[in-house]
């Protein structure tokens, strides 16, 4: 199946993702992140809903204004999707049901070993 122009691969979302974590990191609201960036709030939502990509000007654009490199926005797209992956793995799949279980608090509490730690 070939893919289409404007279609929204799991990539895409990935550094989606990753450009809303900056813009939230910058302190900017959406409304001056996307004026400072030159988009208008509707193309930032669209694009947040996952309803259009991001292009590459886009990037550049998203990486001026946070001063943060295009290589770099790809490259912790990736890692963050691998980490988020992870932790969803590392709970089992249950998502928060298995923290709200009754006496499965204890046994996650017991179980939280070094693995859990953020890396430093």
């Amino acid at each position: 199946m070939g893919m289409k122009a404007n279609e929204v691969t799991t990539f895409a979302k990935q550094v989606m993702r990753e450009c809303v974590r900056l813009q939230k990191q910058s302190g900017m609201t959406i409304k001056e992140f996307t004026k400072a960036c030159g988009f208008g709030e509707d193309y930032w939502y669209k694009r947040q809903n996952f309803t259009r990509p991001l292009n590459l000007s886009d990037l550049e654009r998203i990486s001026e204004v946070t001063g943060v490199p295009i290589g770099d926005i790809v490259m912790d797209s990736k890692r963050h999707a691998v980490e988020a992956a992870e932790r969803k793995a590392q709970a089992g799949g249950y998502g928060l049901a298995a923290y709200n279980a009754a006496g499965k608090q204890e046994a996650i509490n017991g179980e939280a070993g070094p693995d859990y730690d953020e890396p430093a």
